[in-house]
């Protein structure tokens, strides 16, 4: 059984702003490797790593880790159905592993990478989720639910 912890993110409306085109800018890659994964008919992660990996970095600008989340993001709506050509909402969640995203519980803050550089942002919880959050593992999804911006992390 997989258990969430929900948390909302405080952002300042620059680091919103930040965030969104954060999502943008990666879903976008994302839009961009399942056209050449679509083309090529290669649906396999590592293949499709080994393929595309430094032409994303290249033209799109992520960081080397959130290269790794969009290819694997594509991988793994591919492994539902290869029958159709999967595209991605601009503001569709983006995953975070512990490479481009920290927790720091005390705080109530987390850093966080974004096509700006790292971003500290704070965040609200209940006592359930800093339960959840103290034992978490694993990554953390970016959701964008008009306002506000919520951190799904997976525990």
């Amino acid at each position: 059984m997989k258990l969430s912890a929900q948390v909302k993110l405080q952002p300042t409306s620059e680091q919103t702003k930040a965030l969104k085109r954060s999502m943008q800018q990666a879903n976008t890659a994302c839009n961009y490797i399942s056209e050449i994964a679509w083309q090529t008919k290669t649906f396999s992660r590592y293949a499709l790593q080994r393929h595309i990996y430094g032409e994303v970095r290249r033209v799109f600008g992520l960081s080397a880790q959130m290269t790794i989340r969009c290819i694997a993001k594509v991988a793994d709506a591919y492994q539902l159905d290869q029958r159709r050509k999967r595209t991605f909402k601009p503001l569709g969640a983006i995953t975070y592993d512990d490479r481009i995203l920290s927790w720091r519980i005390t705080e109530s803050q987390v850093s966080i990478w974004t096509t700006d550089g790292r971003l500290k942002i704070p965040f609200v919880y209940g006592d359930k989720q800093r339960e959840l959050l103290i034992t978490r593992q694993g990554e953390s999804d970016l959701i964008f639910f008009q306002r506000p911006i919520l951190l799904v992390c997976h525990v």
